[in-house]
Parts: C-alpha cells; structure tokens; sequence
C-alpha cells in the first residue's frame, strides 16, 4: 500500500488572523465559516427537549427540500437547498459577514420589487484580505474550518439537527446540499420531489 502524502489542511483551531477595516481599524480574530442551508432556521421556534432533530429534519424537508427548485427550476434540481455562507468567530462575536467568491443567490423578487436589483455586500465590502498572524500569508477561503453544529441535550444551534441526523456539514464554500442525496444515504425520510 502506498504512503500518502501529507495534503494542505484546513486552518487549525486558534488560528489568529489580522483584519483591517477599509478605515483602517485593525483587529486579531479567529475564523470560521458558518453555512446555513435556506429554511434551517426553522430551529428558532424549537428546543432539542420541544423538538428532536429527525423530527426537524421531516418538518424541513417538507417546507424547504424543493423550493428553490419551485422558484428557479432553470438553475436548481429538485431537492437542492441553497446554503448561505457567513464568515465569523467560532463564538459569533463581532464579526458576522458575508464570504467572498460564493455563488451569488438569485435575487428575491419581493426585495427587488422594493429596492430593485442589488449588489449583495460581503467581507471584502468592509474588510481587507485577513493575514495569518504567525506566518503573514493571506488568508485562503477554502481552507477555513467550517463550525460544528448540533441538536441535542448539550447543542441547540440553529441548522444544527442537519448534521446531528445526517452527520455531514458542508465543505467550504459549497453552494448547494442535495437533500435527496444526504437524505436516502442515512437513512432519513425523503419525499418524492416534483419537478
């Protein structure tokens, strides 16, 4: 069997990076990426002990699984749920941004009818490029470590039943879930999806 090589990593924890503000401002903050699939907010009306996470899941997937399909059946197949991705700290506190170099998601046609088309901001609108703190290297998106959620007697994030039920979570910057896909390989209730 062959030895494998050592690959390039996800940023460690306690990674510390330096960011500028566009005004000058300068920070050291850890980082991480938060995705949340459209609709997984849903945990907002719940406890783990009011509402268990396949439970969730179920509830979910009925509301969420096809809509963006319903909405934009020319770019998405049916069972792909949209993921929003924010780049804070792995504690939520002061930063809470959108990441650069995502997909940009298709403009919500209630918003444009009130302000017409826009420019989605992100970290880059109000920030510099981070720098790595020991190393001075600029800081690279995809190799953020993507926060860990749950929903159980110790967790109650907020899209955390997804990968409590599931036990996957995004990778860096992906744009997309397939709930399809996630849902039949473990074992959790899929509805047949429209098209």
């Amino acid at each position: 069997m062959p030895r494998t090589k050592a690959t390039v990593q996800p940023y460690p924890p306690g990674t510390r990076w330096t960011i500028t503000s566009r005004y000058g401002h300068t920070q050291t903050a850890e980082l991480t990426l938060y995705p949340e699939p459209n609709g997984s907010s849903i945990t907002d009306d719940y406890l783990p002990e009011e509402m268990n996470a396949t439970d969730l899941w179920r509830m979910w997937v009925d509301q969420y699984a096809n809509r963006a399909h319903e909405r934009w059946p020319e770019l998405y197949r049916p069972g792909e749920v949209t993921i929003l991705w924010t780049v804070t700290q792995p504690t939520f506190n002061g930063i809470f941004e959108g990441v650069p170099h995502t997909r940009e998601l298709p403009q919500d046609p209630e918003m444009l009818k009130f302000f017409g088309p826009y420019k989605p901001e992100n970290f880059l609108t109000h920030y510099k490029t981070p720098v790595r703190v020991d190393t001075g290297e600029p800081l690279n998106w995809l190799r953020l470590p993507v926060l860990d959620r749950g929903w159980n007697t110790a967790a109650a994030d907020k899209d955390g039943f997804i990968q409590e039920v599931t036990g996957w979570k995004p990778s860096p910057l992906q744009p997309t879930m397939d709930v399809v896909q996630l849902g039949r390989a473990a074992g959790l209730y899929v509805p047949e999806m429209r098209t």
